[in-house]
């Protein structure tokens, strides 16, 4: 068998072939030169990068008889055998990571190299070394005879005991550029007769990530058939997505179509697209667009402020895609949120339609809360009284919810603290998640839903949608019973709209500024504070954005 996969015959020979390190490449390269050779180094990056062709390559160039500028002459006896050379021992740590293999080095590496300069050790993977063998390097990792370099390779740097890293030179491989990976890909065509799209270049340098053997073992599979190949041979054999799709998105996106633009998800799901690819595309043509608004070159409806959000959330799930049953729930809901078409208020996601019941600004500004009612008498007595503010709506126009809001409100600022709201909101998102698989019809409620305030009992949400916080509040025995069973807490909540949370917090402020003390209404637990405590108690929920008079 004669054929070589691309990845093989074209593995680097010298330091000048390899594509995308540079600044280790000159770093490796100098230390030869200058005749600095450490006794030990790893090199840490995403697989694929040229970790081990360069621990071959390095190791090539200390025993070479004459090294050109730092490289390998490849002509010499050492370079021609290298391959057959004794002084150079590979070692696989995934499949051989016992205490065995290591002291079986430990026993050896005191012997003199057989016929080249130096005794190079690479160990691949090593990460993958049990905890013994770990520690039976050790004292051999830093103190070896001055004819041995160590040479570790590793896609996982973090597992690797701080005890090995310290005692060797840390080289990071960076993943490789996008373009880089196309001229090197083109290159490789040219030499092989290969006859491929320039579109089709560019899908595999997307798809392979930032890995150039996974380039080339993708063009060596599409390269079997014999053809020329095409972007549609591309994406139909890995999963990829042309730019016309990603194009026609883009468009459903803008115009506000909601189920086009669920359909169009779930198209990109049954063509096995990965999920990180899709979103990973997204985040480029959305970036694309963001260019166009600010150089006033864009014509459809999309916000700026919007798409920036998009991004920010959509890269910040890449992370997390792996750890959830079904991925493209998650990138739905993110899509949900931002959805151009949330804008207006009687449109709610996942086609799920219920009838507004926006509460007028008239009904808003007449009502006022039980807990506002303060006896005028009782304010001419008594300094610790709220300044009344008529910002409540009436109860009575929503039967359905069985709990009082103003209530609910009024016991969270009780003993609201910013530590309270960072831990809820800490678990929020993944209780979005955890809903995306469990109760599909609560996830449509709470996907555009923000905690603002917490107690150790109560919380409060907001939604811009007024009829999406009826329903929230309608149903809030489901979303506390799911909330509290998830993480074993016993809270209370109540969904308010953005507009009222902004006047219940200013009446809080004022209130505070008048020296009322805030009692919990349903079993008359009193907190007792005195006015300067109750200022650091709003500071402390939120900021320092008022001045107390």
């Amino acid at each position: 068998m004669n054929y070589r996969v691309l990845y093989r015959k074209y593995r680097p020979a010298d330091f000048d072939s390899i594509v995308g390190q540079e600044y280790t490449v000159s770093l490796l390269r100098n230390s030869i030169i200058s005749n600095k050779i450490s006794h030990a180094y790893i090199f840490t990056g995403p697989r694929g990068t040229g970790k081990t062709s360069t621990a071959k390559i390095f190791a090539r160039a200390i025993n070479c008889q004459n090294p050109q500028n730092g490289n390998p002459c490849n002509e010499c006896e050492s370079c021609q055998n290298f391959h057959n050379n004794p002084d150079i021992i590979e070692l696989d740590a995934a499949s051989n990571n016992g205490v065995d293999e290591i002291r079986e080095i430990i026993d050896n590496v005191r012997l003199a190299p057989s016929v080249s300069k130096y005794k190079v050790y690479i160990i691949d993977e090593v990460h993958m070394l049990s905890t013994s063998a770990f520690n039976a390097l050790l004292l051999t990792l830093e103190e070896p005879p001055a004819n041995v370099v160590f040479i570790l390779a590793t896609t996982d740097i973090q597992n690797v005991p701080i005890t090995i890293l310290s005692r060797c030179q840390r080289l990071d491989f960076k993943l490789i550029e996008h373009d880089k990976i196309m001229d090197r890909l083109k290159y490789i065509c040219s030499q092989e007769n290969i006859e491929i799209e320039d579109k089709a270049v560019d899908e595999i340098a997307t798809i392979c990530h930032g890995g150039l053997r996974d380039a080339l073992s993708i063009l060596d599979q599409l390269a079997a058939a014999n053809k020329k190949i095409t972007l549609a041979d591309v994406v139909s054999t890995f999963g990829g997505i042309s730019q016309e799709k990603i194009n026609n998105f883009l468009k459903i996106f803008a115009s506000e179509n909601i189920k086009d633009m669920l359909a169009s998800i779930e198209e990109f799901e049954n063509d096995g697209v990965e999920a990180n690819l899709l979103v990973e595309k997204l985040i480029t043509a959305f970036k694309e667009i963001l260019i166009n608004i600010k150089a006033d070159n864009y014509n459809y409806s999309l916000d700026f402020d919007n798409l920036y959000n998009l991004i920010l959330e959509l890269n910040s799930v890449i992370g997390n895609l792996k750890y959830n049953v079904n991925s493209y729930d998650i990138i739905q809901v993110v899509l949900l949120k931002y959805f151009p078409g949330n804008k207006n208020d009687n449109k709610i996601i996942n086609n799920i339609e219920q009838e507004s019941t926006k509460e007028s600004k008239s009904d808003y500004e007449e009502k006022t809360s039980e807990i506002e009612k303060i006896d005028s008498k009782d304010k001419d007595d008594n300094k610790n009284t709220p300044e009344l503010v008529n910002e409540s709506k009436s109860q009575e126009s929503n039967q359905k919810i069985k709990f009082d809001i103003n209530i609910r409100i009024n016991n969270t600022f009780v003993s609201a603290k910013k530590e309270n709201l960072n831990f809820i909101k800490g678990k929020w998102n993944d209780f979005i998640i955890y809903e995306s698989n469990t109760n599909k019809t609560l996830l449509s409620y709470i996907a555009d839903t923000v905690v603002v305030a917490a107690s150790e009992k109560y919380a409060i949400l907001t939604n811009n949608v007024d009829s999406t916080n009826d329903l929230l509040n309608e149903n809030i025995d489901i979303l506390e019973k799911d909330f509290n069973l998830f993480y074993n807490l016993n809270y209370k909540l109540v969904s308010i709209s953005t507009k009222r949370w902004n006047v219940e917090k200013e009446k809080y402020i004022k209130n505070i500024r008048s020296g009322f003390n805030y009692k919990l209404i349903d079993d008359n637990i009193v907190i007792e504070e005195n006015l300067s405590e109750l200022e650091k108690l709003a500071a402390d929920i939120f900021g320092n954005n008022y001045e107390v008079k």
